[in-house]
């Protein structure tokens, strides 16, 4: 990405060191760990991450980004593409307590399809949503995305239902 992605009012950028300590304080909000499975990052995470997100890069498996407000240049969340095939992605996001409620991540999700199924010619987007994620299944169905299906996963808590949405075009 040579440069960041924009509508003026969000930035869609490479992940740096200043971002950091925004990432690592979401990464324990409870209700980002409701929904994500990642676990919370520690000072060990924190120290290996740019070296992570710049393997992924290189690799071709991920494009881990992060969201910026497009004035200040504050992280105000992340957002991944996960590389399936050459034609196919997963976008996943996440948007920092104090900045929910925006419509932070619709444009992100929409910076992003564009860049993904315009300049990297990718063919296929897939958006995975808890079904009791009502913000997600909303952004998911903002951006164009339809629903292609749903699996069952098993969760310490318990079965965990995801709905499976797909985008082709911006």
């Amino acid at each position: 990405m040579a440069q960041p992605l924009t509508d003026d009012v969000v930035a869609v950028r490479p992940r740096r060191a200043s971002d950091l300590p925004a990432i690592e304080a979401a990464s324990h909000d409870p209700e980002t760990l409701r929904w994500l499975d990642d676990t919370p990052m520690d000072a060990a995470d924190r120290g290996t991450s740019l070296a992570r997100t710049e393997e992924a890069w290189r690799t071709g498996r991920a494009a881990p980004l992060v969201v910026a407000d497009a004035t200040t240049d504050e992280p105000v969340g992340i957002i991944n593409l996960q590389f399936r095939d050459d034609a196919v992605a997963t976008v996943a996001y996440s948007v920092f307590p104090a900045h929910r409620g925006r419509g932070i991540a619709p444009r992100a999700v929409r910076l992003l399809a564009g860049w993904a199924l315009g300049e990297l010619r990718l063919t296929q987007l897939l958006l995975e949503a808890a079904e009791a994620n009502t913000a997600s299944v909303r952004v998911a169905e903002k951006c164009g995305f339809e629903r292609v299906g749903s699996r069952v996963e098993t969760r310490a808590e318990g079965p965990h239902t995801l709905l499976v949405f797909a985008c082709t075009k911006v």
